[in-house]
């Protein structure tokens, strides 16, 4: 044992008033303002001071490396059962309807898969390296918990994407009237032109290229986002980040069954000289299939658009986006900024009234919201998880992902966490 640990271990002599590398004892943990229960700890009784501070030898942000990717039971609970929830629906939905799967979706279905046993290896890896120990057994546990974490949130996002994207499918066949001109009345009702906003977006070329781009962006964000977060070791948000997924592409399926629509371009029929500097067809894509659905008659979907007018999914998930890297350094601002240009850019680029993207960001307040019910008490309203926020380094670690390891690396060699 390091003449540091051993330090630290002997000079708690004062549980009432000592204060140790933000340690404040007994039943409570303060670190970055905040303060924690100790009842959340995995382990030891929290007066015994060897216990209580034992997860200061557990870096990265995390308590203990076996345990603490698991993160919020009842989150990770609710994942799994609005997810088989879904699917379920799906199956009892399906063979009542008029539309058909081609065989391909199967490869879409099957991408999720490496991903899962990609899961399931690392995580039979992590369970060897408690049998095995060596000097930096800690650091490669930890940084296989991170590539476990964002293979399982992978995993979950894919297979949402799949079964509410049928969902939309089924939900649109219908012979049900568009309501389109109840939506277009509300736009006018907050004064606002729609034909008006896009020919003057039309008029500045330069604009419809950066909002072309940010509307574009979703998808890669769905990829990023998770892996930054992953990788600092967020898994409370990563958790947080796609139950909140999940829940807004459920309620925005739910309500655009009660409010069906064709969009704005199809709605206006706006001529082509104010459409120039837009990309081609990237509101009007959906609209072949969407009428083809509401003439119930067989269709094979084989190819997937999106067909969701009310609420706007994307306008959703760029506040869910933006909710997410919160208080993220160097990473919220540019999120921020992006996502923003992201709801702007839904109503040239994705063809939605102003009503579909308020609807969205209300979906997306929602989600939030719902989300933080359902994560009490592991995590409490206004606060971050109660998982134990450990020491200044490990909090470098977090805010410098990847190149913390490195640096918590030479840490170890020195003895100091060891």
């Amino acid at each position: 044992m390091s003449h540091t640990w051993l330090t630290i271990t002997l000079g708690i002599s004062n549980l009432e008033k000592t204060n140790v590398m933000g340690l404040s004892m007994p039943g409570r943990v303060e670190s970055e303002g905040r303060a924690f229960s100790y009842s959340s700890l995995p382990a030891g009784d929290p007066t015994d001071p060897v216990a209580a501070t034992s997860f200061i030898r557990r870096p990265f942000g995390w308590t203990r490396w076996d345990t603490a990717e698991f993160g919020n039971g009842r989150l990770v609970a609710f994942i799994s059962a609005l997810l088989a929830g879904a699917v379920v629906t799906n199956l009892i939905w399906l063979p009542f309807s008029t539309v058909y799967l081609n065989r391909s979706i199967w490869f879409d279905v099957a991408m999720a898969m490496p991903m899962a046993l990609l899961w399931m290896l690392l995580g039979t890896m992590r369970l060897q390296l408690r049998k095995t120990p060596f000097s930096y057994r800690d650091m490669v546990s930890d940084f296989a918990g991170r590539i476990q974490a964002l293979a399982m949130a992978l995993t979950a996002l894919t297979l949402f994407s799949l079964v509410l994207l049928l969902v939309s499918y089924l939900a649109t066949a219908t012979s049900r009237p568009l309501l389109d001109n109840y939506l277009a009345a509300g736009d006018a009702s907050l004064g606002f032109d729609w034909v008006a906003y896009v020919r003057l977006l039309n008029a500045y070329p330069s604009i419809d290229h950066v909002l072309s781009m940010a509307y574009s962006s979703l998808s890669i964000q769905l990829l990023l986002l998770p892996a930054i977060l992953a990788l600092t070791a967020r898994t409370d948000r990563l958790e947080e980040f796609v139950a909140h997924y999940g829940v807004a592409g459920c309620l925005t399926c739910l309500v655009m069954m009660a409010v069906p629509a064709a969009g704005a371009f199809d709605f206006y029929r706006p001529s082509p000289d104010i459409l120039s500097s837009f990309s081609s067809g990237a509101s009007t894509r959906h609209l072949g299939q969407l009428h083809a659905l509401r003439t119930l008659k067989p269709f094979l979907l084989e190819h997937a658009e999106g067909l969701v007018t009310f609420p706007s999914f994307h306008a959703a998930l760029a506040a869910i986006f933006a909710y997410s890297t919160r208080g993220i350094r160097y990473i919220s601002l540019p999120v921020y900024a992006l996502n923003a240009i992201m709801i702007l850019a839904t109503i040239p680029e994705g063809g939605h009234y102003l009503v579909d993207v308020l609807g969205g960001l209300a979906v997306a307040a929602v989600a939030i919201q719902f989300v933080r019910w359902i994560a009490v008490p592991a995590v409490e309203f206004g606060r971050r998880s109660t998982l134990a926020r450990p020491t200044t380094g490990s909090r470098h670690a977090r805010n410098t992902g990847a190149l913390g390891l490195v640096c918590a690396s030479r840490v170890w060699r020195r003895g100091d966490l060891k």
